[in-house]
């Protein structure tokens, strides 16, 4: 087992979590809080594999995904008005009842069954 202290200071909760979500399929995490730092303990999933270079790959990681975080912030305004074009331009809106006449009944509602 592998123990890693984070400073919650830096890495907010949510980055480690994200981080550590990454190793997940190679690692076996455990996360406890201890005061203003996050432990992070890994264990092998199997016995042959290593954690030899786990705090250096855990650390890249952190950076990584506050990287991540920090860019979705900055582009979040553009992923909206972008997300807003394409449901503006595609119609959702099943438009045979709005452009038919009353009278021919498309969707057959005054039909008894």
């Amino acid at each position: 087992m592998k123990e890693i202290c984070v400073d919650l200071s830096i890495y907010p909760l949510e980055i480690v979590q994200r981080a550590c979500h990454g190793f997940t399929g190679r690692c076996f995490a455990h996360l406890a809080r201890d005061g203003e730092s996050m432990r992070v303990q890994f264990a092998p999933r199997d016995t042959t594999d290593e954690l030899a270079d786990i705090a250096d790959r855990f650390a890249n990681a952190l950076l990584d995904q506050t990287l991540r975080v920090a860019i979705a912030a900055e582009t979040s305004a553009i992923r909206e008005l972008i997300v807003a074009q394409a449901f503006a331009e595609a119609d959702l809106l099943d438009r045979r009842d709005a452009e038919s006449d009353y009278e021919l009944d498309v969707r057959r509602i005054g039909t008894t069954r």
